[in-house]
C-alpha cells in the first residue's frame, strides 16, 4: 500500500482557489476576516484533503506552547516519582503537557534541562533544584517563562517557592521517639545541607536539646537519599560500641535500606531499634513492620505548585512568594506503635486546604 502524504496549506489554497494566507486566517480564526463563501471553500478543501495544521507552528505564532517543564533531582526516588505524577495530573487538568527532566543529582545536568526547556519555549518551569540554579532561572524569567521552586528554598532566586515544614517534621519525629522512652536517638541525614536535609536535621537537634539528650557527631551520619545510602549509614551506626535505641531517618528510601541493615545485624524493629522516617511515600505502608513516617502532602504539593505556576503564567502574580505546607506524623509499627491503630492511616488529602 502506498503511504499517504500529509496535505500542505498550499495544496488547500489551490483547491479552494484562494491564497495560503487566507487558509491560515481560517485555521487560526484571524487575524483578518474571511468572506463566508471563501471560508466555506477552505473548510471543504481541508476536509477533502485531510489537512491537519501544524500545532507547534500555531503555538509559536501565538507565543504559547501549552507546555510546562519539571526538573527533579532523581526520578528513581519514589518521593519525586510520586510528586511528578501529581504535577503531571495537575498540568493535564490545566490543559498543559509536562516535560520532565531527571537531574540525577548533578547541577550541570539540571542546567542542561533548564536550557533545553528555554529552547522548547515552555511557558513555565517547576524546579526541585540540586543546588543553585539562579542563572538558568533568570534566563527563563527574562524569556517570559514563569518559575516555581518546589521542595526546597533557593534564597537567591526571585521566584515563588513551595516547601513543606521540614524542621517541624524532624522535631515531631524525634519527639515521638523520645516519648517512647528512648534516651539515644541517632539521625541519618541527607548528603548535604540542601534545605530539606538541613531543616530536618535541625528539627532532630532541637527535640534532643529540649529533652536534654545528646546530639553529638557520633549520632549523626549523612548518606545519599536512597536505599543503599540508608543501608550503609545504619550499618555504621549498628557497628558502634553502643547501638542507638532509635533512629530518625531523613527519607523513607533511606529508612528502607536501614531496615535491611537491622535485619542483617540481628536487630528487631522496634524492640532493639525504633525508626521514624520522612516523606510519606506509598511504599512506607508496605514494609514489615510498617514504616512510621512524617508524611508530606505530596498530592497537594504537586497540585498547589501547578496552581501557583498558572497564576504566574496568567500574570496574576509576579512577586516572590513562599508557601509552607504542614506535615503529619503517621504512626506505624517501626516506632513502637500498634500496627492496626486508627491513627496509622495517612491524613485525607481533601483536608489540606488547597
Amino acid at each position: 500500500m502506498a503511504q499517504h502524504r500529509k496535505a500542505t496549506r498550499d495544496e488547500v489554497a489551490r483547491l479552494a482557489r484562494t491564497s495560503a494566507a487566507v487558509v491560515s486566517y481560517v485555521v487560526n480564526g484571524g487575524p483578518r476576516p474571511v468572506a463566508p463563501a471563501t471560508r466555506q471553500r477552505v473548510l471543504e478543501a481541508i476536509e477533502q484533503l485531510g489537512y491537519r495544521p501544524n500545532g507547534l507552528a500555531r503555538a509559536l505564532r501565538a507565543q504559547r506552547s501549552r507546555t510546562l517543564g519539571l526538573v527533579v533531582p532523581d526520578t528513581s526516588n519514589p518521593f519525586f516519582a510520586e510528586l511528578a505524577h501529581a504535577i503531571e495530573d495537575a498540568s493535564y487538568r490545566a490543559g498543559y503537557t509536562l516535560l520532565v527532566g531527571n537531574a540525577s543529582d548533578q547541577p550541570t545536568r539540571e542546567t542542561a534541562y533548564l536550557k533545553a526547556f528555554v529552547e522548547s519555549r515552555v511557558e513555565g518551569v517547576l524546579l526541585a533544584s540540586t543546588g543553585s540554579a539562579s542563572a538558568s532561572i533568570m534566563e527563563l524569567s527574562q524569556l517570559g517563562a514563569a518559575v516555581v521552586v518546589i521542595d526546597r528554598r533557593l534564597p537567591t532566586v526571585p521566584a515563588a517557592t513551595i516547601t513543606t515544614d521540614n524542621e517541624s517534621g524532624g522535631y515531631m519525629a524525634t519527639r515521638h521517639l523520645i516519648e517512647h522512652g528512648h534516651g539515644t536517638v541517632a539521625c541519618i541525614a541527607g548528603p548535604s545541607d540542601v534545605t530539606p536535609s538541613a531543616d530536618r536535621h535541625r528539627g532532630w537537634a532541637r527535640a534532643l536539646a529540649e529533652a536534654g539528650l545528646p546530639s553529638g557527631s557520633e549520632l549523626l551520619i549523612r548518606s545519599a537519599f536512597n536505599e543503599a545510602g540508608g543501608y550503609r549509614a545504619a550499618k555504621q551506626l549498628f557497628q558502634q560500641q553502643v547501638t542507638p535505641g532509635a533512629l530518625f531517618i531523613s527519607s523513607d528510601t533511606q529508612a528502607i535500606g536501614a531496615m535491611r541493615a537491622a535485619w542483617e545485624c540481628g536487630l528487631e524493629i522496634p524492640d532493639d531499634v525504633a525508626l521514624v522516617a520522612f516523606d510519606g511515600i506509598t511504599a512506607a505502608g508496605f514494609t514489615t513492620p510498617g514504616l512510621a513516617t512524617v508524611a508530606q502532602p505530596i498530592h497537594v504539593l504537586g497540585h498547589h505548585a501547578v496552581a501557583r505556576l498558572m497564576e504566574r503564567i496568567a500574570g496574576r502574580s509576579t512577586e516572590p512568594t513562599e508557601d509552607t505546607l504542614a506535615v503529619s506524623l503517621v504512626k506505624r509499627g517501626s516506632c513502637g506503635c500498634a500496627e492496626n491503630a486508627a491513627e496509622n492511616t495517612p491524613p485525607k488529602l481533601a483536608n489540606q486546604g488547597f
